[in-house]
């Protein structure tokens, strides 16, 4: 039996000041399997920084949502001068939303809550049910029968004083899954945020096995593709519908397969679609042959975004990396070859870090520089970071094991892997950062930028 419609207001939690905006793709991938049963919105609490909550308490009173669906995406706050967690925001969101609305069901959902989803239940009690994962089919059913939550698999709810948990659900098939609704949010105040906003999804799942990384155990080590034709049709709906020329690509790795990489390519191509995008790659030789690399550029593809985290071979062992510095050493090669962009991601004071193997990350930007010029863009050099610990990882267990963390820690509030001396040259190199990073943004404010954003320009 299907419940009686309702009104849901999806909600993207308030995350940190200084960030670029990012379009709630994943909550309008659950608009689009609710608007044909119910009144659906959505509201991104993130488009409204100079007074967040206010502007979330009004939009409760107007729609008077019977549910409300909120999106935790985010935990961490990264820049140069700190990183930390976006915990308190989200909280408050939740109060504010029960405060105003007390009759109203609180259904939490997204990437922060599917990692700490016991620890989100017990310190937000306002939360009347918790969905884990991937979430686009459950949720519809959730709310045909809102009062039984135990039906579902992936389901949090509390009962007689304990917390409940119905079990782990699978993925989400492609072929079951729809467009995402992107008709309740306006694209262009994430296209002036930066180039990266506003996303497409191309394949969910990653295959790798980087020890710090929880994607897989949010979406599994099975890559599930989406029909390269599908991808497209989407993107050329956001050129032609909503004035998007710019996308970034939000799956976990896009040139794994190489194969499913270049299809996309030569669909857009062949459509003769005027787009920019860029995506995450993978910096294995192998996932990058030339053939790849032709077919990225002639489809508008501007930017190769590469997080190796390291250079130096036992350093990426110990990251459990599926390549090496030869490969490194590759990326740039063929990014000059093709006149390609590139952008690297490093981390600071990884496990086994020593001065020498910190030093072969210098080498290896003054060699990208000096090959590259121009075309190596310094921005994520600015946000390296030790690296994060998050649960359900292996970095995370060795850091119990080692005693770097105490066994119990929840991990909302930031724990870095930031052990011995090499933690002061990690504070020394942050704080040369911090000095740019201030700089850049006084820059960038100068000339009139109207969101307090990370650009990488």
């Amino acid at each position: 039996m299907v419940a009686p419609a309702m009104r849901v207001l999806l909600v993207q939690a308030f995350t940190a000041l200084d960030m670029e905006l990012v379009y709630p793709l994943g909550l309008a991938y659950l608009a689009a399997h609710l608007e044909d049963r119910h009144a659906v919105d959505i509201f991104d609490v993130n488009l409204h920084r100079a007074d967040p909550y206010s502007a979330l308490e009004a939009k409760v009173r107007a729609f008077r949502p019977d549910v409300v669906g909120i999106s935790l995406r985010n935990m961490k706050v990264g820049m140069p001068h700190l990183h930390t967690d976006d915990f308190e925001p989200q909280q408050k969101a939740i109060q504010l939303i029960k405060r105003v609305s007390p009759g109203v069901k609180i259904v939490a959902g997204g990437t922060a809550f599917s990692l700490y989803s016991d620890t989100m239940m017990r310190r937000l009690p306002e939360v009347d049910i918790g969905v884990w994962g991937e979430a686009e089919l459950r949720f519809r059913d959730l709310l045909d029968d809102i009062d039984h939550p135990e039906k579902l698999k992936g389901m949090y709810f509390w009962k007689g004083g304990e917390l409940v948990y119905t079990g782990q659900p699978g993925g989400v098939d492609w072929k079951q899954n729809r467009r995402p609704a992107r008709q309740y949010v306006d694209h262009a105040p994430y296209m002036q945020s930066s180039f990266v906003s506003v996303g497409v999804q191309a394949k969910r799942g990653c295959s790798l096995h980087c020890i710090h990384c929880s994607d897989t155990f949010l979406l599994g080590h099975r890559v599930r593709m989406r029909n390269p034709v599908d991808v497209v049709d989407e993107m050329e709906f956001l050129k032609k519908e909503h004035a998007v020329n710019q996308m970034f690509m939000c799956d976990q790795i896009f040139n794994i397969p190489v194969s499913h990489a270049i299809a996309i390519c030569d669909e857009i191509t062949r459509r003769k679609l005027d787009i920019r995008w860029s995506a995450w790659f993978n910096e294995h030789r192998n996932t990058l042959p030339d053939e790849l690399m032709v077919a990225l550029k002639r489809a508008g593809c501007g930017l190769l975004s590469f997080s190796p985290d390291h250079v130096d071979d036992r350093m990426l062992r110990n990251l459990d990396k599926n390549f090496r510095k030869e490969d490194m050493l590759y990326t740039v090669a063929v990014a000059k070859k093709h006149g390609m962009d590139v952008e690297y991601s490093f981390f600071l004071n990884s496990p086994g870090e020593d001065a020498r193997s910190l030093f072969e990350i210098v080498k290896f930007l003054a060699h990208a520089r000096w090959e590259l010029g121009g075309q190596l863009r310094l921005f994520t050099l600015l946000m390296m970071q030790p690296i994060r610990l998050y649960p359900h990882t292996r970095l995370h267990e060795l850091a119990r094991e080692t005693g770097l963390i105490d066994r119990d820690h929840e991990l909302v509030e930031g724990q870095f892997w930031n052990p011995g001396l090499m933690q002061y040259a990690t504070a020394g190199i942050q704080a040369a950062a911090h000095t740019l990073y201030d700089a850049r943004q006084s820059w960038r404010k100068a000339r009139g930028n109207t969101f307090d954003s990370v650009v990488r320009e």
